[in-house]
């Protein structure tokens, strides 16, 4: 009895390293693969489009007298001028998260449910926190660098913690109900 519960454990330590190490594998690939992406690309296409021009739309109609517009990877108003630079736009956060699904155990629905959620969750939320650092640099300029590199990073990774412990709790839960 003892040698079966020893072997147990010892899969399960070999199955938790193995999980660790794809995690890490699929997140250094991940973060590889967006430094490949052209300088050029970011500042014409994600950034502008995806972030600049969502942002600044929602920016003018919360607060129209704000007058922001979106060039490029820039937001400008005449109360204040902001860049969208690559590690702004919520690529870590979303790497990790991803990362997390991909390794979990779970059905290829589930994973892939929680992958369009996901990022669409990642997304959403990065465009409320380039939104709000433009009124933090327009209004409360001293307070930009804190809120920008410690505050809002780590309301980041909180908000996608709490969404993959929310997706493994539905996944697991998922798993022992059809046990």
């Amino acid at each position: 009895m003892l040698i079966k519960n020893t072997y147990h454990f010892s899969m399960a330590a070999y199955y938790g390293w193995l999980q660790c190490i794809l995690f890490i594998g699929c997140y250094v690939l991940l973060d590889y693969g967006y430094f490949t992406i052209p300088e050029e690309w970011f500042t014409q296409v994600i950034h502008y489009r995806w972030m600049g021009v969502i942002c600044a739309d929602f920016i003018n109609m919360i607060a129209p007298l704000e007058q922001v517009s979106a060039a490029e990877n820039h937001l400008r108003s005449a109360k204040a001028g902001m860049d969208i630079v690559r590690g702004c736009d919520g690529a870590g956060v979303l790497f990790l998260l991803v990362s997390a699904i991909l390794v979990f155990p779970s059905k290829l629905s589930r994973k892939v449910t929680g992958l369009l959620l996901g990022i669409s969750f990642i997304y959403g939320i990065n465009l409320l926190r380039i939104s709000a650092l433009y009124f933090i640099v327009a209004y409360y300029p001293d307070w930009f660098m804190l809120i920008h590199l410690y505050f809002s990073p780590t309301l980041m990774v909180i908000a996608a913690c709490a969404y993959f412990a929310l997706w493994a709790y539905g996944t697991t839960k998922m798993l022992h109900e059809s046990a």
